[in-house]
């Protein structure tokens, strides 16, 4: 347990590395919780009980659990975390993080909810619905000139992200401050997402036609009340107004494809260990069209770091009648350093006529508001427009 505790130290305090200067209210209570552990086993009750709730999970996990489980409260406008609520913009909170004392009102709200997080802590999953990720797959689908895709995500929490056609990304050249390119159809530009570095836009800009929407998660998150849309909230940070828009406007955007003809389809799947079933048994029958999976800032959460993803993925891939596109914003494990702490890797791995080829299209940030583009994104234009189809 005293090696969890300093765990558990190091991982609040890089996650309030991570949120400076992005999301000053996190990054504060991140770091103060941090502090508290700092002082070592034992010298903090509430610390304590801290690493006993959190024993068996990731430790990566813990601090997203716990100030999201707070948020959800906040959300709900729990009485007993009124004073704390006033830091929080997301309830109407005009607090700044050094007004006040907000280590104490912190300890209040952990402390009066300790048995409620300590569930939390122990059975929540967290849920990464950026839903700014769906570009990943997006973009790179309007350059192969296919007429219809079947569209997989794994680990798709609530599913919002297969559906970014109904969202409205405006991609724009760092440069010169003008447009790019835009994607989408959904209302005035939802996603501002500036890039540096050599842009080929595609010739088509239209996406093409969605036969199935299918996604697989180990806890899928299906939103039938205001509890469960407020439970994936939770996890936007509380200062965070703009992601919260967004992650709203996700959830409108998802009811209404599911009033239509290819509604969002989600899946239990113990990943990795459940991929390859998951792909026999719902995306083998697919065969009118190409598949195009992807996977967002999943593989920080499986146990083996997604290194398994690749021969489950490449093994089935070769033996599909269709062409197979496997899209990722994933942690680059080994290989070049990205240019910012926390940046993943966008790359692109295609499985055509028995051929399997690769790209490292651009760096982005997890969050898809930047993007460096590498020479492989010209690479790809180029593939595509030599007319491999």
């Amino acid at each position: 347990m005293d090696d969890l505790h300093l765990r558990l130290a190091r991982r609040f305090r890089k996650q309030q590395e991570f949120t400076a200067g992005y999301s000053p209210l996190y990054s504060h209570l991140f770091g103060i919780v941090a502090d508290w552990l700092d002082a070592g086993p034992g010298s903090d009750p509430l610390m304590d009980w801290l690493v006993r709730a959190a024993a068996g999970r990731s430790t990566f996990d813990v601090p997203l659990l716990l100030l999201a489980g707070l948020h959800r409260d906040i959300l709900a406008r729990c009485p007993e975390l009124q004073v704390l609520a006033h830091y929080f913009p997301s309830v109407g909170g005009t607090l700044l993080p050094q007004e006040g004392d907000i280590a104490a009102c912190l300890r209040q709200a952990i402390d009066a909810r300790s048995d409620r997080l300590t569930a939390f802590l122990r059975t929540a999953t967290v849920q990464t619905n950026e839903t700014a990720r769906g570009l990943c797959w997006l973009l790179p689908v309007s350059s192969p000139g296919w007429d219809s895709i079947h569209v997989v995500d794994l680990g798709a929490s609530a599913g919002l992200n297969l559906v970014a056609d109904r969202r409205h990304y405006r991609l724009l050249d760092a440069a010169s401050g003008e447009v790019a390119m835009e994607l989408g159809c959904g209302p005035p530009v939802q996603f501002s997402v500036t890039g540096t570095g050599p842009f080929v836009p595609p010739s088509r800009r239209v996406p093409p036609v969605i036969r199935s929407r299918i996604g697989c998660d180990l806890a899928p998150l299906i939103l039938q009340s205001a509890d469960d849309e407020r439970g994936l909230a939770a996890f936007v940070w509380g200062d965070q107004l703009q992601r919260l828009a967004q992650l709203y406007q996700g959830i409108d955007a998802l009811h209404r494809v599911n009033q239509m003809d290819v509604p969002v389809r989600l899946y239990p799947a113990d990943l990795p260990d459940q991929l390859s079933l998951f792909l026999e048994e719902r995306i083998r029958p697919l065969a009118d069209a190409p598949v195009v999976l992807f996977n967002t800032y999943l593989t920080t959460y499986l146990r083996d770091k997604g290194a398994s993803l690749r021969p489950h993925i490449g093994e089935w891939a070769l033996h599909h009648s269709q062409p197979v596109l496997w899209l990722q914003w994933e942690t680059l494990w080994q290989g070049p350093q990205p240019p910012g702490f926390g940046w993943v890797g966008w790359t692109a791995d295609l499985w055509q006529e028995g051929r399997h080829r690769q790209w490292h299209i651009a760096w982005t940030h997890p969050h898809g508001t930047q993007i460096q583009w590498l020479p492989d994104w010209a690479a790809w234009a180029r593939f595509w427009g030599c007319g491999h189809r």
